[in-house]
């Protein structure tokens, strides 16, 4: 047993709550590194042949998967039906289900894990980009095919991989120098929401500084109490929603009515059968209601950024191409306090 196992184990025992993340920085490493030196332990690592590694999830069943940033977790219980890749991204394509965007460029590292948690014994495959920082973890559950599983991780499993290089994160160089009429005549120009990546590369700039040289009905800022106001007044209506979070290497999408909303010291949580909810709301910096011209209309989401600007989370009310705007999504979003305003 090596030593920084070891020292893992021990942190682990101390503070048994705190997630493999938070322990591996604990320890002045990224969790990849924390799962390569797991390696003869409770950790294998796994062939990076990403697109058939995904392709052979299907035979697995129902899984849990887990996509998070530093300041949500999002989780879905589904199947890997509707593998589509291209490229360097693709995506699983289960609308109310397990419905993910892949950045395979972004994957770098990967490792199977049958370790003994809180919840009991747990075996799941995380994938991680090229900073360390996982991008999603697919965990099997009571009803996913053991056998497929274990097949599975048996054909994937590497043995005496090379050591994993981790590179430093470095800010984006954006631009300070906005066009302003330019990003706006743009904006009110697009045809699709994802037009909207485009507009953002185009002009070197961030969502936020975007939405700060936009027009006022094109995009605003709300009190940081928006989410919660939002999720309860869904969980009232029974308007269904769709909650994206998302890092560098994936964003996983829930499309559905909220069950059972439970705000828990600083968190706010979505307890549903087949999908979890949790969401740092004192990490929310800045609120935005924004919108985006598409085929069928206006979409309107609400956006909420973290003081370093990571984009935490991401919400729209359910909408089908060729349909127009949930009517009721849009009157949620209109009762929000701009921000700074009286509640």
């Amino acid at each position: 047993m090596n030593a920084i196992y070891q020292h893992y184990l021990a942190l682990k025992g101390e503070q048994p709550k705190k997630y493999a993340r938070d322990l591996a920085a604990l320890m002045g490493m990224s969790e990849a590194q924390l799962c390569e030196a797991r390696i003869g332990q409770d950790a294998q690592a796994l062939k990076t042949d990403f697109p058939a590694l995904l392709a052979a999830l299907e035979a697995v069943g129902e899984t849990m998967s887990i996509t998070r940033n530093a300041y949500a977790i999002h989780e879905q219980h589904g199947e890997y039906k509707n593998l589509r890749l291209g490229g360097h991204g693709g995506l699983v394509l289960n609308p109310r289900a397990l419905d993910l965007r892949l950045f395979l460029s972004q994957w770098h590292s990967a490792f199977a894990l049958h370790e003994q948690t809180t919840r009991g014994k747990r075996q799941s495959i995380q994938i991680f980009d090229r900073h360390g920082d996982a991008v999603l973890k697919i965990y099997l559950t009571e009803t996913t095919d053991k056998a497929s599983w274990q097949a599975l991780i048996a054909e994937f499993t590497q043995a005496n991989a090379a050591p994993i290089s981790v590179q430093p994160v470095t800010a984006a160089e954006l631009s300070n120098n906005i066009d302003a009429a330019a990003v706006v005549s743009e904006w009110r120009a697009m045809t699709d929401v994802h037009q909207f990546f485009g507009l953002l590369k185009r002009h070197n700039i961030s969502r936020q500084q975007a939405f700060r040289v936009a027009d006022a009905d094109l995009a605003w800022q709300v009190s940081n109490d928006a989410l919660a106001k939002v999720l309860n007044l869904a969980l009232q209506d029974g308007n269904e929603i769709m909650t994206f979070v998302g890092n560098r290497g994936c964003t996983q999408i829930f499309t559905g009515t909220v069950q059972k909303l439970m705000p828990m010291e600083n968190w706010i949580n979505i307890f549903n059968p087949q999908f979890t909810l949790h969401l740092m709301e004192n990490h929310i910096s800045e609120s935005w209601v924004t919108r985006k011209p598409s085929g069928d209309g206006f979409v309107t989401s609400l956006e909420l950024f973290a003081a370093d600007g990571t984009q935490i989370a991401q919400l729209y009310g359910q909408r089908s191409e060729g349909t127009p705007e949930q009517a009721r999504w849009r009157e949620q979003l209109m009762t929000l306090n701009t921000a700074g305003a009286a509640a």
